[in-house]
């Protein structure tokens, strides 16, 4: 549970709790309340399923996901939310930053959440996530 509730993650949570309680009360943060729960979006989306990832399918604790995968969660939320929910529901409005705020905070969360555990194993192996998990050895094992 260590590896789940670690800082920035506390982080993501709480500012999005701030956000979303300054919204029931009807006293929005207005720059903030557009755009920085876009932007913590895939980086806590991204620790939950690393965390899961690393405990249960790899076995690693320092099995980071590679930008490209950050990349395409990125693509898939802003595909859901900014195009395909806005067709289906009025809640939802397509808007070009809320894409720009989800790859900037999957970038965020490649330069600076991933560091934390690849400095953490700095002599351990580190297991990218373009590697194939399951009977077949994984090919990119980069030594720290």
């Amino acid at each position: 549970m260590k590896q789940l509730f670690d800082r920035l993650f506390i982080i993501y949570c709480l500012v999005w709790s701030v956000i979303h309680i300054c919204r029931y009360i009807h006293q929005p943060i207005p720059l903030l309340n557009g755009y920085l729960t876009d932007f913590i979006a895939v980086p806590a989306m991204s620790h939950l399923t690393l965390t899961f990832t690393r405990i249960f399918i790899v076995r690693n604790r320092y099995y980071t996901y590679s930008l490209g995968y950050l990349l395409f969660i990125a693509l898939y939320v802003s595909l859901f939310f900014e195009w395909i929910m806005p067709h289906f529901y009025t809640y939802y409005i397509g808007d070009w930053w809320d894409v720009a705020m989800y790859f900037a905070g999957s970038i965020f969360y490649y330069c600076f959440h991933g560091k934390c555990y690849k400095s953490a194993g700095k002599k351990k192996t580190v297991l990218y996530s373009d590697n194939v998990v399951g009977k077949q050895k994984f090919s990119n094992i980069v030594p720290q």
